[in-house]
């Protein structure tokens, strides 16, 4: 998860106030392994995701992948 949270940590972590980085924390406590089923799109994440802030972490690693 390292090449997906990384990137998006340094572009965006400095304009981050308390609540986003909250929700990024949130994020980066969960497992790896699941953590990376839901941003590659192989399963859905449970209910206590913060679903709005993970599609923001996904729609940054996919417009880095196309790049």
């Amino acid at each position: 998860m390292d090449l997906v949270l990384g990137p998006f940590c340094d572009a965006n972590i400095e304009g981050f106030d308390a609540a986003e980085l909250d929700r990024l924390e949130a994020l980066m406590d969960e497992e790896d392994p699941p953590l990376l089923k839901w941003v590659m799109r192989q399963e859905e994440p449970p209910a206590h995701v913060d679903r709005a802030f993970l599609e923001i972490v996904v729609a940054d690693h996919q417009a880095r992948i196309e790049k």
